[in-house]
């Protein structure tokens, strides 16, 4: 399989997403900049930083000129994976700790003459989760929790999300990585999480309002459309539908999970087809903002019953079940269980991140007797910092003994959107639909004999859907000799001392390892008759790109009436290139290019690899002169 962030691939307890507010042991803030220093930028400002642990620095600006107190918050505490236990400081960064939620930070800002509130921290890679604390007593703020003005991430409108209702809005800040940092994780989260460099490889996000199963309107589904989306497509876009924890809504895939980001870097990529995303928010059961306002039954069905017809009607998605995802974080994660028991043939792929399913042995039996012959995938996973794999690890147990695809992974995080990010990723990247139909190599058969060291170039037919890559990576089976090798572009060298008697070389999908294709190769021990090679070059120098044609021939050493006729190919190396030319009637012609050789003189090596009448000789060498 693929490398996944935060391996071992077994690397999820349902609680609330949102935080808790405790103050961490106080830092002396930063003090304020010099009247000399250059304007403030609002925002998030990141830039590398030799002097930082981590090797960047992010100074945040929030202008507020009526404002008494501001502090930045944020999941921004460490947690150190051989404690699990002790919260840093961010200043304390060192490898093995991770920006997690569970204690929100808190660190107060410095207001300068013109309004402006600053604050420096150093950060590790990847989206972080942050926001601002405001007392602002002309809005009647007191601790007012607010997303960053400066934030380009979209919002739904108005104070209808569930986050603002319930001050508990969440922003997020992109931080590349560092080489000093020296982690994988975080490298491969920078890779994943961070805006994709070209704008023109960037999907978009949109608030839809619409009106929920119960018939209340005001509430909005996010739908992020994947770069270049094309509402005519012949074949519609895979869609997943993500729903939050307990006092989360539907920003919170979009904006601290990072699902945009993610996926805009897996598609450029080629790692998945170019995907729809639907994230929709779950407390509309009334004014409550405590557990009362989340009903589990209500969730699965306004989404099965009210969304997707909404979406499929208005978006090119499919509308099959090998087409759909559903995937949720903490108490959406324990929602997906309602999900698939109650409407088991609507999606074949499920997410169960930091929150697991409640399913009895009647229910899987169920389960399996809707989906049938079907496919079904499953993925349950959590941060180091939740717990152990069992739970997730027995629900992907029950699931397989049933026949179906489970996996388990954890990743380096606390309960909080950071996690779910890590969690997706995976669960996409892996799990998720590849668009890799097949892949084929040709030829598909060859046949050689053993005592040369021989070099045959193999091509591989990947069939995928648009926008999903073709590469493949080569391997050789059944060799006995280390010498025996394929490169990276599918050139299998076959080592004179092979005594394996046949080969296999196979092509398999970057993308999806799951597809891969195979050709055979047959190795026999040529004949005892003799042959002679000939060869000759004309003209017998050129200037430099030009053109040396070699007509080589092939015949029997003794030749008789009844003889057979030499067959087999030749092996034709020339400035260190190695054609490989079948022989026709015992005779071939090559061209040997000259095009980016420097003048002097080169030899060129003539092998033929002997078929079951006739041995091979040896190797003819000769000398042909560029100018």
């Amino acid at each position: 399989m693929r490398t996944v962030i935060g391996r071992p691939r077994l690397w999820r307890t349902a609680s609330m997403l949102a935080v808790m507010s405790l103050a961490v042991g106080a830092v002396a803030p930063t003090p304020a900049a010099a009247a000399s220093a250059p304007a403030m930028v609002e925002g998030a400002t990141v830039r590398a930083d030799g002097q930082s642990p981590t090797g960047y620095t992010v100074t945040f600006v929030y202008r507020n000129p009526d404002a008494t107190q501001v502090r930045l918050a944020g999941d921004l505490t460490l947690l150190d994976v051989n404690t699990g236990t002790t919260r840093y400081q961010p200043e304390e960064w060192r490898p093995g700790r991770y920006h997690a939620g569970g204690t929100e930070f808190l660190r107060d800002m410095t207001r300068d003459a013109q309004g402006y509130w600053s604050v420096s921290l150093p950060l590790h890679a990847g989206g972080l989760s942050y926001w601002y604390r405001v007392w602002d007593p002309t809005r009647g703020w007191a601790n007012k929790r607010i997303w960053d003005p400066a934030s380009s991430n979209p919002r739904p409108p108005g104070e209808s999300s569930f986050r603002v209702r319930n001050n508990d809005v969440l922003d997020a800040v992109y931080v590349p990585y560092a080489e000093k940092q020296n982690d994988p994780v975080l490298r491969e989260r920078a890779a994943y999480e961070l805006p994709v460099a070209d704008p023109a490889q960037r999907g978009t996000v949109q608030y839809v309002p619409y009106t929920t199963i119960l018939g209340d309107s005001g509430h909005y589904l996010g739908v992020y459309l994947p770069a270049n989306y094309d509402p005519d497509r012949a074949e519609p876009y895979k869609v997943a539908y993500l729903a939050h924890g307990i006092f989360g809504d539907e920003t919170d895939f979009m904006v601290p999970a990072n699902v945009p980001n993610i996926l805009d870097n897996m598609t450029a990529r080629g790692e998945i087809e170019p995907t729809v995303v639907v994230t929709m928010g779950n407390h509309f059961t009334g004014t409550s903002l405590g557990f009362a306002s989340y009903n589990q039954t209500n969730a699965a069905n306004n989404l099965v019953q009210t969304i997707l017809p909404l979406i499929e009607a208005n978006y090119n998605v499919s509308t099959e079940r090998s087409g759909r995802a559903y995937a949720g974080f903490s108490y959406g994660g324990m929602t997906g269980g309602v999900v698939i028991r109650n409407y088991p043939s609507t999606f074949e792929f499920y997410g169960h991140f930091s929150g697991n399913p409640s399913l009895t042995t009647q229910d899987y039996d169920t389960i399996a007797a809707a989906v049938g012959d079907d496919d079904l995938v499953v993925f349950l996973g959590n941060g180091v910092f939740e717990g152990n794999l069992n739970a997730q690890n027995a629900i992907a147990n029950n699931f397989r003994a049933r026949g179906f695809t489970a996996e388990t992974a954890q990743v380096p995080g606390a309960h909080d959107g950071m996690t779910a990010g890590q969690l997706f990723t995976i669960f996409a990247r892996d799990h998720l639909w590849s668009g890799v139909d097949s892949v084929s190599v040709a030829p598909a058969n060859v046949a050689l004999t053993t005592g040369w060291n021989w070099v045959r170039r193999f091509s591989a037919q990947v069939n995928t859907n648009e926008g999903v890559s073709p590469a493949v990576t080569w391997s050789v089976e059944g060799a006995t000799s280390a010498d025996t090798t394929v490169s990276a572009d599918g050139v299998l060298s076959v080592a004179a001392g092979e005594t394996a008697s046949s080969l296999t070389v196979v092509a398999t999908s970057v993308v999806d390892p799951t597809k891969t294709g195979s050709a055979q190769v047959t190795l026999t021990r040529p004949g005892s008759a003799g042959v002679v090679v000939k060869a000759q070059a004309a003209p017998a120098s050129v200037v430099r790109g030009g053109t040396f044609e070699l007509r080589v021939d092939v015949r029997a050493q003794h030749q008789h009436q009844k003889a057979a006729e030499v067959t087999g190919e030749i092996a034709v190396t020339f400035a260190g290139t190695t054609q490989v030319v079948p022989l026709i009637h015992g005779a071939a012609v090559v061209d040997l290019a000259t095009g980016g050789l420097s003048a002097g003189t080169y030899p060129v090596h003539v092998a033929y690899s002997g078929d079951p009448t006739y041995a091979p000789t040896a190797a003819l060498h000769q000398r042909l002169r560029v100018r």
